[in-house]
């Protein structure tokens, strides 16, 4: 039988819009509320990045907000009526890719 776990990396060249579709899919999926979403659409205006709200849903640290690039990985977790999904969210720029 297929197992219940499903592992999904979201791989790609720096700015190909990783983590904003990973943070769309977690928004449509109701993983993020509105209110979440508000905060981070705040925090992007605040750095003249608006493009990046969906992103800051994933990219939380300071560093990578400031300079507009996942460095870290990033997880998000959700579940779907017959799979437990594992999102990670991996940096595309060559300096930050593990």
């Amino acid at each position: 039988p297929p197992s219940e776990q499903l592992n999904l990396v979201v791989i790609g060249h720096v700015d190909s819009g990783k983590s904003t579709l990973m943070g769309r899919l977690l928004l449509e999926l109701g993983v993020v509320d509105s209110r979440a979403l508000h905060k981070c659409e705040r925090e992007a205006n605040a750095l003249s990045k608006s493009s990046f709200k969906f992103a800051f849903l994933l990219d939380q640290a300071e560093d990578e907000r400031s300079h507009g690039v996942t460095i870290e990985v990033g997880t998000a977790f959700f579940d779907t009526p017959s799979r437990q999904v594992n999102v990670l969210d991996a940096p595309g720029h060559r300096d930050f890719v593990p």
